[in-house]
């Protein structure tokens, strides 16, 4: 049976990793830089190297996209004491700026984390994201959804903002 400690060790892992990804497909590079501890390196295949430089290259990077998203799976974990081994599955899709369908991609990607607990609060240490498949993403529709739909966007103007408005609070309070 699991221990108290156990079981919110879990669920840290899993929101560090949900704000994670919601994070980086709002565009928040800030708030997804929260996700990592100050000495973390990444490994995310056209890039690696320190946590620093990562955020660097989505700057970049980033602003080639117009869209990302990320679909998680519940994470695999490991705990051992102040670490952990962690695998999520992801269902990947980013689309360019150019809006050519034919150049998005669809990727089916794990990314396996070593988490470490730190000043009372568990984020990535080390992260290797694992490329399983990748497909030019499907073309757009035919018949496009109507203007009736409520539509996602990067920034302030996604109706989700006051989640991540929430999310960085959040993450600012003190640990503890």
């Amino acid at each position: 049976m699991p221990t108290l400690d156990e079981l919110l060790a879990r669920t840290e892992i899993g929101d560090v990793l949900a704000r994670y990804a919601h994070a980086i497909d709002r565009g928040d590079r800030e708030l997804a830089r929260t996700c990592y501890h100050p000495d973390a390196t990444d490994d995310h295949g056209r890039f690696s190297g320190t946590v620093d430089e990562l955020f660097e290259f989505f700057e970049t990077y980033g602003a080639t996209l117009e869209s990302t998203f990320h679909f998680l799976s519940p994470p695999t974990i490991a705990l051992d004491g102040e670490r952990a081994e962690v695998e999520t599955c992801c269902l990947y899709r980013r689309q360019p700026v150019d809006g050519g369908a034919s150049s998005a991609v669809f990727q089916g990607l794990r990314y396996f984390d070593i988490f470490e607990r730190r000043a009372v609060r568990w984020l990535i240490a080390e992260r290797t994201v694992i490329l399983d498949w990748e497909h030019a993403a499907p073309p757009l529709p035919a018949a496009v959804s109507p203007p009736t739909w409520v539509r996602g966007s990067r920034g302030e103007t996604d109706p989700a903002a006051p989640l991540t408005r929430s999310l960085s609070a959040y993450v600012r309070r003190p640990a503890g």
